[in-house]
């Protein structure tokens, strides 16, 4: 059971609901019980930081601190008497044995760590995706909800001067190397057989290696043919962006433009009136006016993969599975292999491929985007002179 304790400082804050937040209906649905401080605590901390992060990044970090919080309130009192601690009185190692419980097993037999975590009894003590307790990437989610948390502590005058998450290690996380198409794979891919908007699709992805959403956020307004231009006003982050669109791609949009406008957009209204206006004048349209889907792009891509033979693999899945068989190839994988190519078969600086990346950290890069294989680090040694 989820105790409900109000031993930390109540507080008024303006702007927000007395009762029934996000946190508190959450916990409610649950079976948990919490106190409407600390739900206004995780509303106001979202609410007011949201632009740092986005939508589903929040929500995500309300999830991991409604668990915190009820890790707190029914596992940190030494004795009956004692209060347990709260958000406002958190120490150290409250936060180091939380995220040690979430490595432990659940199921039937849960570990012991598990046993006293109301939101774990609440839950029926779930296990993660990968096997037994939640995965290092999952725990390391979990320290930054809280280290999300006390940055607002740290910002807002009104809060305790205190950050817990201080000196805490985070979850080792061991880098997988995905599945990445070599460049015999890109031509197989681009050649393929398909319809039109497929084929758009795979050149797109390689030859301008962004992220899934960005092609389906994508209006013509945001292209410029003629010079050779994307523009992306919103990408990861909320960051801007811009493509220098490789003249092979740019045949293939205007090529694609030319399909839409003087064959789809004939054939459906839906389409023409969409086009009429910029601000639904989407590059990828269905024939209903609306935008495509994400899911829809990374499932035309695999479709098309599969035709060409590229990594296909059997799958137990029922649908959008021709003939029991998918493709590992995805919208990411395509951007992973543009950067492989790049570095070790192109020799463009690790540094410029973080910037095509789009990444802040050119750590990223190289950890999960483009090794530099061992031929070229041998080639290097043997080919050194003074």
């Amino acid at each position: 059971m989820w105790v409900q304790w109000s031993g930390h400082p109540p507080r008024r804050r303006t702007g927000f609901p007395s009762c029934g937040p996000v946190a508190l209906l959450l916990a409610e649905e649950a079976g948990l019980r919490m106190t409407v401080p600390d739900a206004q605590l995780i509303e106001e901390a979202v609410a007011i930081n949201h632009g740092r992060v986005d939508e589903k990044t929040a929500s995500r970090y309300r999830d991991h601190l409604l668990h915190f919080a009820g890790y707190l309130a029914t596992a940190t009192a030494p004795t009956p008497d004692t209060p347990p601690a709260s958000f406002y009185t958190a120490k150290r190692k409250h936060v180091t044995l939380f995220l040690r419980h979430l490595e432990k097993h659940g199921g039937e037999m849960p570990h012991p760590l598990r046993l006293p975590c109301g939101w774990c009894n609440a839950h029926g003590y779930p296990d993660g995706r990968s096997g037994s307790g939640w995965s290092p990437s999952y725990r390391k989610s979990h320290l930054s909800a809280l280290r999300f948390l006390y940055k607002h502590f740290a910002l807002e005058e009104d809060l305790p001067d205190i950050d817990p998450t201080s000196h805490v290690e985070s979850p080792f996380v061991p880098t997988v190397r995905q599945y990445t198409p070599s460049s015999e794979d890109i031509r197989k891919l681009l050649d393929a057989p398909g319809r039109p908007r497929d084929r758009v699709q795979a050149y797109w992805q390689f030859y301008a290696p962004s992220r899934r959403q960005t092609f389906v956020a994508t209006r013509w307004r945001d292209l410029d043919l003629d010079a050779g231009l994307w523009y992306i006003d919103r990408g990861k982050g909320n960051s801007p962006d811009c493509f220098q669109l490789h003249p092979v791609l740019a045949r293939e949009l205007r090529r694609w433009r030319r399909y839409v406008f003087d064959v789809f957009a004939v054939k459906h209204r839906a389409v023409r009136d969409a086009l009429a206006d910029p601000e639904r004048s989407f590059v990828l349209l269905t024939y209903n006016g609306q935008p495509v889907r994400g899911q829809t792009v990374s499932k035309q891509l695999k479709w098309r993969a599969q035709r060409a033979g590229v990594a296909v693999e059997a799958t137990s899945a029922k649908h959008d599975a021709p003939g029991g068989q998918t493709s590992r190839v995805s919208p990411h994988a395509m951007r992973r292999a543009w950067a492989d190519i790049a570095l070790n078969e192109q020799g463009v600086p690790l540094d410029v491929v973080a910037e095509v990346l789009n990444h802040k950290d050119i750590s990223t890069t190289r950890r999960h985007y483009a090794r530099t294989k061992p031929e070229r680090a041998r080639a290097a040694l043997t080919a050194m002179r003074l």
